[in-house]
């Protein structure tokens, strides 16, 4: 008795959805063997065939998505451990699940049937049942709707040690058809699955007679903090991916620790894999040790093992990794001299950084690099060890705001970040509080400025707008000769009067007052955002706001800031932070 139409019609609906989808390249992800929980068994050894259950490629407690099977419908099979022997006794059809895009098993097909005969009087009938396979629920990922797929019903393996191979490949990619219960074998092609384009994993049923004695490979990995490539005593045990491949050339992925029965007929390999590195500060990963049953091997990432009969041992294989950290150091113009990167300061191209140290091996590191476009340079890749990062000042007038070096310890996948704020100095002209009282000051004078020195103390009460304390329009200001050079009722033209005020001669507050708005004046002309004060570089900003505490203060604090200020404005060599940064040179 044929199976029904729709049954038909649904597999050529699949293989027509995954025609135009397919997946370029080698199938990627992994599959294991479980309960029907799934829960994992130690090294995949199960009591009876029943008890055997698919499940996706996320491990125990790992992301639904890590090494997860593509989203697909896709077909599984049981052979035994060559590949030669097909064990599964239900047409292919009937083996289909679906892994959803959260890389869990969510689907069943539910659609496919069997013809089964029976003896009824002494006559063979036939009849049409339901071949669904029966599911669990996956314990760790419930909550995106995760299922178990039971392998069963299946044929008990030739192989002398119990010991079965399940395959699963998407639909688009099985070779043969799905109606019938086996393809048949060629080499490259086992039963209408292609080695490339399957997953396996192996796993055992226990028998009535002690079989003979298992190959069962451990895969550990740890973290080897002092790089030495031994698993010292505290060094912590890592989980890490690791694909394995069997002799047929099919590929799986295990999370370390774990167990594999590994069954004779050829080479076996087992490569750890590295997670990417981003475009950030992420150096990856070293390798430091491979040691096979205490026994250190040259470093490789791969390690194969030529098992041509069951040894009967249990070989295990470690792997060693070290995290490694990364310095990075920033240049920056400091043109406020604050030692910090404000907004609106710009990074310093071509100054070169050196970063030297011991790392824990005992190596001597020094590297010599230049700062990009964004004032950065980054030294990647390093061991953890003691180190040192430091500034090569430029040639010329170049002087540190910060530190100019930093000594630190790097441990295992550290990422230090430092940054060195620089200025270079030039000298100006400050001009005296009769330049800016006169036209050519006042003609230098800019709207902006004005509003600046109206919001601070010795001027907020009284502010330059062109009106006097009664409310009457200032008179014009007057040149020598004794034309306008301020109009009636304007703030220039009561700035000019202030300047030239003949109370300040007894009045400190006053004097300290002409003297803050013509260092203001000059500061502002000049660009002095930075400026050597009293006590060495300090802001332009943080002078006025020490004035200003004076003039509050009054009396000797005020006639101190008058004469310091006074000093400046009667100097034509002030020494200043530049406005943009200096060539840099190393000549």
């Amino acid at each position: 008795m044929r199976r029904g139409m729709l049954v038909t019609l649904f597999a050529a609906l699949i293989l027509l959805m995954f025609a135009g989808s397919a997946i370029a390249g080698p199938l990627p992800g992994a599959i294991f063997t479980t309960l029907e929980d799934g829960s994992r068994v130690n090294a995949n050894i199960y009591q009876y065939k029943e008890d055997v259950y698919l499940d996706g490629g996320p491990g125990v407690q790992a992301p639904s998505k890590a090494a997860a099977l593509p989203e697909g419908w896709y077909y599984f099979q049981v052979t035994d451990p060559s590949g030669k022997v097909l064990l599964s006794t239900d047409p292919v059809e009937c083996r289909q699940f679906y892994v959803s895009a959260d890389g869990v098993i969510t689907e069943v097909y539910t659609g496919a049937t069997m013809e089964v005969f029976s003896k009824v009087r002494g006559k063979m009938v036939s009849s049409v049942i339901d071949c669904t396979h029966k599911t669990g629920i996956d314990k760790d990922h419930a909550g995106k709707g995760a299922i178990t797929v039971q392998l069963f019903p299946y044929n008990d393996t030739p192989n002398k040690g119990g010991v079965y191979k399940v395959w699963v490949t998407p639909v688009d990619k099985f070779a043969g058809d799905p109606k019938l219960v086996d393809n048949g074998y060629s080499p490259g092609n086992y039963h209408g699955f292609i080695p490339s384009w399957s997953k396996t994993d192996n796993f055992k049923v226990r028998t009535k007679k002690p079989p003979p004695p298992d190959t069962t490979v451990i895969v550990k990995k740890f973290h080897d903090l002092n790089a030495n490539g031994v698993w010292d005593e505290g060094e912590p045990e890592l989980p890490w991916q690791v694909e394995i491949t069997d002799p047929l050339g099919t590929t799986n992925i295990d999370t370390t620790p774990f167990q594999k029965i590994v069954a004779p007929g050829g080479m076996w390999c087992f490569e750890e894999l590295f997670p990417d590195v981003d475009a950030g500060c992420d150096p990856g990963w070293l390798q430091t040790a491979v040691i096979v049953d205490g026994v250190p091997q040259p470093v490789s990432p791969k390690i194969g093992l030529d098992l041509q009969e069951s040894t009967g041992k249990t070989i295990t294989i470690v792997f060693g990794n070290v995290k490694l950290g990364c310095v990075e150091a920033v240049k920056f113009y400091d043109k406020n001299a604050n030692g910090e990167w404000d907004e609106g300061e710009s990074p310093i191209e071509g100054v070169r950084m050196r970063l030297t140290g011991t790392n824990v091996k005992g190596e001597l590191v020094d590297i010599l690099a230049e700062t990009r476009a964004n004032g950065s340079v980054r030294f990647c890749g390093l061991l953890p060890g003691d180190y040192k990062i430091e500034e090569l000042m430029p040639s010329g007038d170049w002087i540190a705001t910060t530190p100019e070096c930093y000594e630190f310890s790097l441990e295992p996948g550290d990422c230090k970040y430092f940054e060195f704020g620089n200025v270079c100095v030039t000298y100006v002209d400050f001009n005296t509080k009769g330049f800016w009282h006169n036209k050519n000051g006042l003609a230098l004078i800019q709207p902006a400025w004005i509003d600046y020195v109206n919001g601070l103390d010795p001027f907020r009460g009284n502010p330059f707008d062109g009106l006097d304390a009664d409310g009457n329009p200032v008179p014009a200001a007057k040149g020598p000769a004794g034309e306008d050079i301020a109009a009636e009722g304007t703030a220039l033209a009561e700035i000019s009067a202030y300047l030239v005020d003949s109370n300040a001669g007894g009045d400190p507050k006053i004097q300290l007052g002409q003297q803050l708005l013509a260092f203001i004046f000059n500061a502002k002309y000049t660009g002095a955002d930075a400026i050597w004060g009293p006590d060495g570089m300090t802001s332009a900003d943080a002078m006025i706001a020490d004035a200003v505490a004076a003039w509050n203060a009054g009396g000797s604090a005020a006639n101190h800031w008058a004469g310091v200020l006074d000093g400046y404005n009667n100097n034509d060599m002030v020494k200043i932070v530049k406005t943009v940064p200096c060539a840099v040179s190393y000549d």
